[in-house]
């Protein structure tokens, strides 16, 4: 009876060691790009954003204005003009019609480039916050729930 007794204490206390040692697993969810559009760095970066697009555009549109310019007048017969000069007007105007499309595309590039310098930083704060949240509430997983990409993870891994 005595052994009977020792035996079942050990398998409760076996039982009990194994649920202290089990970790219930916590998941949560957040939609990242949705806090991100709501902190307050995001609108000063949209607005550094947008005025660099208006210089860019500003500058895109005088050299719209140049190139219409230039074609109206290569397009207007003119008896003052040689054919030797309508044909370097022409030369012209395919010249700077590439370097429009030219500039397009950096400013594209330039625009993308901007954007990523300004929310880099925002992004990163945001999960840093997300992650010190998650901590404090014993969160194990966290998810994006917009993308369902790991946000988060406190849990013990496999190989640990």
């Amino acid at each position: 009876m005595r052994d009977l007794l020792r035996l079942l204490l050990l398998v409760v206390l076996f039982i009990v060691g194994l649920h202290t040692h089990a970790q219930e697993a916590r998941i949560g969810h957040i939609d990242r790009s949705q806090l991100v559009m709501q902190m307050p760095e995001r609108t000063t970066a949209i607005t550094k954003l947008e005025a660099f697009a208006k210089t860019i555009d500003g500058r895109l549109k005088a050299m719209g204005e140049e190139y219409k310019t230039k074609r109206t007048a290569a397009e207007t017969p003119s008896p003052a003009l040689s054919k030797t000069e309508r044909d370097m007007l022409l030369h012209e105007l395919q010249d700077l019609e590439q370097r429009i499309m030219d500039a397009q595309e950096k400013a594209e590039a330039d625009i993308a480039k901007l954007e990523q310098e300004l929310m880099q930083p925002i992004i990163a704060r945001a999960d840093e916050a997300i992650g010190a949240v998650a901590n404090a509430q014993r969160y194990t997983y966290v998810l994006d729930s917009a993308t369902g990409l790991l946000m988060y993870h406190g849990g013990t891994g496999l190989m640990a």
